[in-house]
């Protein structure tokens, strides 16, 4: 079984770029998005509300990770790699932060879209990929550090973070919201235009306008200046 798990991880982690866009897609396509909670419009804007502010913490936790200190996020010829283990700072709080950011991304985004079909197939079909991914990239990094990986493992949980490993993760260590930015502005744009384009999903299929509402042109037009914007002064 769990052989089985670190081929689908290694084949996953391969086509993760592709692949979940078009999950995303198919689950939305599948479903129209919920216009009312409980017969109710007022809970239904509350759960968008929730779900933002989800999406906005998955979107923090990654950028705590990368304010620490910068890693390679893509491995190398779309597998595995590490050239040291990365034991300080977010990661010595939860092995695989930069996951538990993603995972709290896409919770926020399946719970945007308001129906129960979509938000519990997505989360399943979410967490399954990445816990694969994880223990392909666990046997690679057991193979190669050792011991240091094994004794990394009993002090810090796989994902789910360990608060109160906080101070001893972090001492010495310097935060930079610079860093965090200028790292992570792909992900903030992206977040702002999976949370932008199902608002608007939503808007039409309760008015049928193929125009945006306000709000939604705001946050894209304003998410496409911050990328660009962030682009720029990092090439400068």
């Amino acid at each position: 079984m769990k052989e089985s798990m670190i081929s689908l991880g290694q084949l996953f982690f391969k086509w993760r770029n592709l692949m979940f866009p078009l999950i995303v897609f198919g689950l939305f396509a599948m479903f129209p998005p919920a216009q009312t909670i409980l017969g109710s419009s007022q809970t239904e804007t509350l759960l968008d509300a929730t779900a933002i502010t989800i999406v906005a913490l998955g979107v923090l936790i990654r950028m705590m990770v990368i304010g620490f200190f910068d890693v390679v996020r893509d491995g190398a010829k779309k597998t595995a790699h590490a050239d040291e283990l990365f034991t300080r700072g977010m990661f010595g709080i939860s092995r695989n932060s930069l996951y538990l950011g993603n995972l709290t991304i896409y919770t926020g985004v399946f719970m945007l879209h308001g129906t129960w079909p979509v938000f519990v197939m997505g989360v399943a079909i979410f967490f399954f990929i990445y816990y694969a991914i994880i223990f392909s990239e666990e046997a690679f990094l057991a193979d190669k550090f050792g011991e240091s990986f094994t004794a990394y493992c009993k002090h810090v949980p796989r994902l789910l973070p360990k608060l109160s490993n906080r101070a001893e993760a972090t001492s010495g260590m310097q935060f930079s919201w610079k860093r965090a930015v200028y790292g992570e502005y792909n992900i903030i744009g992206q977040a702002l235009l999976m949370v932008a384009l199902t608002l608007w999903y939503e808007s039409y299929t309760v008015t049928g306008l193929s125009m945006p509402p306000l709000s939604v042109a705001v946050l894209l037009i304003g998410g496409i200046i911050f990328v660009l914007a962030i682009r720029t002064l990092k090439r400068r």
